[in-house]
């Protein structure tokens, strides 16, 4: 990644592409007006919220730099009982009353996941203080049970944390009520694993630094009355009305939503230079749904994060943009993986950056070309 300035490696902003001469398929290509939320949108949308409060695994350890793109394969805000936990609906309903929302986040200490230590955090919060405790005292058992994890662990600095690790594992699990927050924290390290080794105080004491680090972050965070949920805006300045609406074949991808500069990171498959280039393009908010989009600081903002995340690599090489859109970037995935899209297109307007991905040539191209006409028709 480069270290330049907006305007030193960025081209000047070029002039609107003609709309009516694009290939936007079936795809809609109007702003919408995003309307007031129901009450289990809202509650999504409040789990969103905390991706600016609950920090990035790197920020609490700098060795967990590495996570998967949450975009395309992950779900972060949540609502029902979310894969980490490992527990059916049913389960989670009757062990987790007043549950209002969560959020998810990992990192791993090295790109190759078979030999890395992992950290993961996911935040619930509920209605209030007490449903809290009682939810973090109910899901331990409930998640040691379904993980075979039977021998308790005491955490340091925080004796009333429910901890158990599996004898013999290189793997620990912490459930620890702060505040209407349940913290739960898993900690597994693949290369002891294949070693047949364990290091549990290693485990304790980045359990407790984490609980510390995430506790101090949500004290920040100010949780919406449930009776107001309905309330808060679902949309910012227009950002998720500018966004291309997803098609029913996505819906199984992370929801559409809202994130600021520090909850941006959380989808972000190289967060370490994003973190960097956000701040130099001035991005202030980012919206999925179905691609990503980045409002920076200025135009020069918005090519910057257009000509960065373009950049062709061993994975991924330059291809033709679509027709009557040249100033717009894609990329082929060389490699073979399910869970990464084979083509990637990139297209800057005004402040705005945006980010499609399709397995499909074509498909691609529309996306990416409707998404642009959602942009000039927003001005």
């Amino acid at each position: 990644m480069g270290t330049a300035g907006c305007g030193s490696d960025s081209p000047p902003s070029p002039p609107a592409a003609d709309i009516s001469q694009l290939d936007v398929g079936s795809y809609a290509t109007a702003p919408r007006e995003i309307g007031k939320p129901g009450f289990d949108r809202a509650r999504l949308s409040e789990g969103q919220r905390l991706a600016s409060f609950v920090p990035m695994p790197m920020d609490i350890d700098p060795r967990f730099a590495i996570h998967a793109r949450p975009d395309i394969n992950s779900i972060l805000g949540f609502i029902e009982t979310i894969w980490t936990l490992g527990l059916s609906k049913d389960i989670f309903r009757a062990s987790a009353p007043g549950f209002t929302a969560g959020f998810y986040s990992s990192g791993y200490s090295d790109e190759d996941v078979l030999i890395a230590t992992t950290l993961k955090n996911t935040v619930l919060l509920f209605s209030d203080q007490q449903a809290a405790t009682l939810a973090a005292a109910a899901l331990a058992p409930a998640v040691a049970a379904a993980e075979g994890a039977s021998e308790p662990v005491t955490i340091g600095k925080y004796p009333d944390a429910r901890a158990f690790w599996k004898p013999g594992k290189q793997e620990l699990h912490s459930f620890q009520a702060s505040g209407q927050y349940v913290i739960y924290t898993t900690i597994k390290d693949q290369a002891k694993i294949v070693l047949d080794t364990t290091d549990l105080p290693a485990m304790v004491a980045l359990a407790e630094k984490s609980i510390d680090t995430v506790g101090t972050r949500l004290r920040q965070f100010r949780p919406t009355p449930p009776d107001k949920l309905t309330d808060i805006p679902l949309d910012h300045d227009g950002m998720l009305g500018r966004t291309l609406p997803r098609p029913n074949e996505d819906g199984w991808r992370n929801p559409p939503g809202l994130y600021d500069r520090t909850g941006a990171l959380h989808t972000s498959s190289a967060a370490v230079s994003d973190k960097k280039l956000f701040e130099e393009a001035g991005v202030d908010w980012m919206a999925n749904n179905a691609g990503l989009l980045y409002r920076a600081q200025n135009p020069e903002g918005a090519q910057l994060i257009r000509e960065r995340h373009s950049a062709s690599s061993k994975l991924f090489r330059r291809i033709d943009p679509p027709k009557n859109l040249p100033d717009a970037r894609c990329l082929e995935f060389r490699a073979k993986n399910v869970l990464v899209p084979r083509f990637y297109c990139v297209a800057a307007y005004d402040r705005y950056t945006a980010e499609v991905w399709s397995d499909q040539l074509i498909d691609v191209h529309q996306r990416i070309s409707a998404q642009y006409a959602i942009l000039v028709k927003a001005k």
